[in-house]
């Protein structure tokens, strides 16, 4: 039964496809609820003004918004600059890009591409690869009008590590009356545009949607930098990083697993 629908998505999404050329979504995100007593166990020795500042911080990086343009199977996804009260390198984190976060694909060519920003290693350019693995569920409702079904796939790293367990599965709602397999922050794949995206802690969903525009919106291919591979990039930052990190961060690794 379940291949039957996902034939019948495809071949609805073939017949639809010609009929959109570009367009531009807009997306907003929510951060999921944090419970004030596992905040505290995560950051222990940490002064309450701490905990206070992540809480209002994460709340206050709900008002950034989302852009995704596409010209055919090319797509540039990017955060649209905000000012948050608090511009620090904490507040630019929990805001998942704080207007610096961007990525562009061409399902055409298999290009993938992630800007980043951080005082550890500056601006790069990072070589990406498609992280996700989709499996179809019957599973739908309706978003924005549009009849959307489910879709769910593990974790993925960008050096192709999986994470299974309940807590890293990535949630994706597509719709077919929409035949373009893109959605935030580079996922794709899916036979219909990815109105609601569902990952740990965080869901983006859509806000509006513009299709077939008389102009063909800005993509940015992100080359103004030379593309790095993950492991150059792990290389780069791992030189700055203190033995007690290296060992924080193997011991939360082994958690996720």
């Amino acid at each position: 039964m379940r291949n039957i629908i996902s034939i019948l998505i495809v071949l609805n999404a073939l017949l639809g496809y010609s009929q959109i050329k570009n367009g531009s979504i807009i997306y907003g995100k929510v951060n999921a609820d944090i419970d004030p007593i596992i905040l505290a166990n995560s950051f222990k020795n940490l002064p309450s003004s701490f905990i206070e500042k992540h809480n209002k911080v994460t709340k206050d990086s709900d008002k950034i918004t989302y852009t995704l343009n596409f010209i055919d199977k090319e797509s540039y996804f990017f955060a649209n600059p905000i000012m948050l009260e608090d511009n620090s390198l904490f507040a630019s984190h929990v805001g998942v890009g704080h207007g610096k976060l961007k990525y562009y694909q061409n399902d055409n060519t298999k290009e993938y591409r992630e800007y980043r920003d951080s005082r550890r290693t500056g601006k790069t350019i990072l070589n990406r690869k498609e992280n996700f693995e989709w499996t179809l569920v019957n599973e739908t409702k309706i978003i924005d009008g549009y009849k959307s079904y489910k879709a769910t796939s593990p974790t993925i790293s960008n050096d192709g590590k999986k994470y299974t367990n309940p807590q890293s599965i990535i949630i994706a709602w597509y719709t077919p009356e929409i035949p373009v397999s893109i959605g935030p922050l580079g996922y794709g794949g899916l036979p219909g545009l990815i109105l609601e995206l569902q990952r740990p802690m965080v869901t983006f969903f859509v806000k509006k949607i513009n299709l077939n525009l008389d102009k063909d919106p800005k993509i940015d291919r992100l080359t103004d930098l030379k593309a790095i591979s993950t492991l150059e990039l792990n290389e780069m930052s791992q030189k700055t990083l203190t033995k007690e990190q290296l060992e924080g961060i193997e011991e939360a690794n082994q958690k996720k697993k």
